[in-house]
């Protein structure tokens, strides 16, 4: 009974000092003065033994038993020897081997654990900072604890402290997360490498259920801290007045809780992979459409080159005409002057024969001779004109060209966005027509019109004076106007468009007399007029807020709003048409283009 006796001083021992020690700790925890009313819920281990960590943090095992209650039964292996062989060891059979037992790492001293504890919430360090005074503490207790008490100061010594004055302490930090490291280690081997040896072999560590403070079942939750309770913590004057419930029941609660917010999860999930595939279509449209405003812009350079390319030739045609035709007319009176200087150098010859003959010959033929060299042609000037005209051809050659090229290019005061289109519209290869064509939107983005056929003009009209004139042909649906443009801001999702919502247009309605022509401000008188215009030409006067519409092949005046529009973006609304015959366009007309030569001033 030698051992058994040996095995119940042990445990006697054992459990006084484990007493001792949740005495000590709770007595420091006074002296730190954080007392029942201090913020977040005070997490320390009576017994001193183990101490958990925060957000997944480990917890030190360094082999201490937990407190037991005095009386408790003594275990089986500690009470009593073998009865085999009372008061001494069984013998060792002869040729049996005991198997090698792991060495183990011997645990930290219970004194170094205890440094290890922040003195506000008993567990171990984390962000450990230290202040002037020395005193170290978790970065985010004490920062929590000036917050709610006032002006900083050490929670132990009271000395003055400020937030600017936390210095971390690294080798703290790391002395923590290397005896953690050592204990998660342990306890894997302990567990024979299923994480942590306790639980489901999941990871998940199981909770005693006792409370750290009273070594009593948690049986009640503060909803007020949001806290497990025993028994004797109810009766702490920190949760006097406080909503408890059950554990089962609020555990319960707060499971449909997370079943909701599991599901609101899985929405948002399935909304972020939408906006994603939104972002993708996007990638992918902009890919077709880059290719495609490649292949155009080159075709439009192409027109411009080939008509360059064409007058270039023009231009060199003509010289090569002028050319061809002073060099003919130079050659011409060269072969001219040839001929008459052969028939002067003939006559020259004829006269020094003559000179050789007798007297009485040259004599007798000095009356025909002198006829004759008399009637001899005189050489002419140098014609004028043979000369090529450079100032005709270089004569603001440039200017010219470009007068010509006036008349193959198409000017507009702005073109459609497509990247406005609702999903009805389809916008012409020139950006000048849209039809109604049904709904297929090919790409949704947040510029666009997503409740109504509405497109905008691609430029934002503030200052200044702008005309434009607009087809509407016989569309029995349309609006032409402005709207309101607001950087950043999305259309109005809305098919109700007024003045009052900054949308400033006419439109053609059907009213109980047919239809007719209508303004979007609810002061007009309707109908504007008695016959619907073909084509509208559109005047904006920005500095004096001023919106008129005319019929342009008529010349009347339709309707004029006053108002300050600020930024405007054209606006142009067109609904369906009949399905069985072809969608018409509405257009965009051509600017008429003058160009008026004046001096430079």
């Amino acid at each position: 009974m030698k051992m058994g006796g040996g095995g119940r001083n042990r445990f006697d021992r054992r459990r006084i000092w484990s007493k001792n020690r949740g005495a000590e700790g709770r007595n420091r925890g006074r002296r730190t003065g954080i007392g029942a009313g201090d913020e977040g819920p005070r997490r320390w281990e009576g017994d001193g033994a183990s101490w958990g960590g925060r957000g997944g943090r480990g917890r030190f095992n360094w082999g201490l038993s937990p407190a037991k209650p005095v009386g408790r039964a003594r275990s089986p292996a500690s009470a009593a020897p073998p009865e085999s062989s009372p008061g001494r060891l069984p013998p060792r059979p002869k040729g049996v081997v005991r198997p090698p037992q792991a060495v183990q790492e011997p645990p930290p001293p219970p004194a170094l654990k205890e440094e290890l504890l922040c003195a506000i919430c008993y567990d171990p360090f984390r962000d450990a900072v230290t202040l002037r005074c020395g005193h170290n503490f978790c970065r985010g207790c004490v920062s929590r604890c000036w917050a709610l008490r006032g002006p900083p100061a050490c929670p132990v010594c009271k000395e003055r402290a400020s937030p600017a004055g936390l210095r971390p302490n690294h080798t703290l930090n790391n002395l923590v997360d290397k005896l953690l490291s050592q204990e998660a280690e342990g306890a894997r081997r302990a567990g024979g490498g299923t994480g942590t040896g306790t639980g489901s072999g999941t990871g998940t560590r199981r909770h005693s259920g006792l409370c750290r403070l009273h070594r009593a079942p948690l049986s009640v939750f503060c909803l007020d801290d949001k806290e497990l309770l025993c028994c004797a913590c109810q009766g702490d004057p920190k949760h006097r007045g406080h909503r408890l419930q059950p554990v089962e029941g609020t555990a319960r609660d707060y499971r449909a809780k997370c079943r909701n917010m599991e599901h609101c999860l899985r929405e948002k999930v399935k909304a972020f992979r939408t906006v994603r595939r939104s972002y993708e279509s996007i990638v992918k449209h902009n890919q077709v459409e880059a290719a495609w405003l490649e292949d155009r812009i080159r075709q439009e350079f192409e027109k411009l080159r080939e008509f360059l390319r064409l007058e270039e030739q023009a231009a060199l045609a003509a010289v090569a005409e002028e050319k061809a035709q002073k060099l003919h007319q130079a050659e011409e009176k060269i072969k001219q002057l040839e001929e008459e200087a052969e028939t002067v150098a003939l006559e020259i010859r004829r006269l020094q024969a003559e000179m050789e003959e007798d007297d009485v010959s040259f004599l007798m033929k000095h009356k025909s001779r002198k006829r004759r060299l008399t009637c001899t042609a005189e050489p002419e000037p140098v014609q004028s004109g043979l000369l090529i005209d450079l100032s005709q051809a270089l004569d603001s050659l440039q200017f010219r060209v470009w007068k010509k090229m006036l008349n193959i290019v198409e000017a507009v005061p702005f073109s459609f966005d497509p990247n406005t289109a609702g999903g009805w519209l389809s916008v012409s290869d020139s950006l000048t027509a849209v039809t109604n064509q049904g709904y297929r939107v090919p790409v949704e983005n947040p510029e666009r019109f997503s409740s109504a056929p509405c497109l905008l003009g691609s430029r934002v009209l503030a200052h200044g004076a702008h005309t434009w004139e607009v087809e509407v042909g016989t569309l029995p649906s349309w609006r032409v106007g402005v709207t309101r443009a607001l950087p950043g801001a999305r259309p109005l999702q809305s098919t109700a468009h007024d003045a009052r919502a900054g949308f400033w247009f006419v439109a053609r309605a059907r009213g109980l007399e047919g239809d007719q022509l209508v303004a979007s401000e609810p002061a007009a008188a309707s109908p504007l007029c008695l016959q619907l215009p073909r084509r509208l030409r559109v005047e904006l006067e920005c500095e004096d807020g001023e919106l008129s519409f005319y019929d342009a092949e008529r010349r009347r005046h339709l309707y004029t709003f006053h108002a300050s529009f600020g930024p405007v973006r054209p606006y142009f609304y067109l609904g369906g048409t009949c399905a069985l015959t072809a969608p018409e366009p509405l257009r965009l007309c051509p600017l008429r283009i003058q160009v008026r030569e004046e001096l430079e001033a």
